[in-house]
């Protein structure tokens, strides 16, 4: 069986240079914002807007903890440059967590300060939804 190195473990290798790796993946400080939105007749298509982060924030995931929503209801997480750059159209008819964790999204850096929000589908929305959001710096 072979052993191999991570891109980041490996760069900085046996000198222990984190200058090696690209600022907020390494040694870096996690934060989180949360948010809560109280759907009542929410159109499909809506924008929630749920988070601000700032420019050079790495994303690194996040939940939406939620109600069921109705039959037939979506929500999507993305941002100005991708409406579902982290979460792709996912049913939120039942109650229930969904993990914001698209490939594209993670480590994704913020060129400038970026509104992450999550977008409706699908139908009216009603009822709590809550949201985690994980970045670095």
């Amino acid at each position: 069986m072979a052993t191999v190195n991570g891109n980041n473990y490996g760069n900085i290798g046996a000198t222990g240079d984190v200058s090696l790796v690209a600022r907020g993946l390494w040694n870096s400080n996690i934060l989180v914002q949360c948010d809560e939105y109280e759907a009542s007749s929410t159109a499909s298509g809506t924008v929630i807007n749920v988070a601000y982060l700032p420019k050079g924030a790495k994303f690194l995931g996040g939940k939406i903890i939620h109600d069921a929503l109705g039959t037939g209801v979506t929500l999507q997480v993305g941002d100005s440059g991708d409406d579902d750059r982290y979460l792709a159209a996912a049913s939120a008819a039942s109650a229930g967590t969904l993990n914001i964790e698209k490939i594209d999204g993670f480590q994704h850096e913020m060129t400038a300060d970026t509104t992450i929000f999550l977008k409706t589908g699908g139908a009216t929305a009603a009822g709590t939804i809550k949201t985690i959001i994980f970045y670095s710096l």
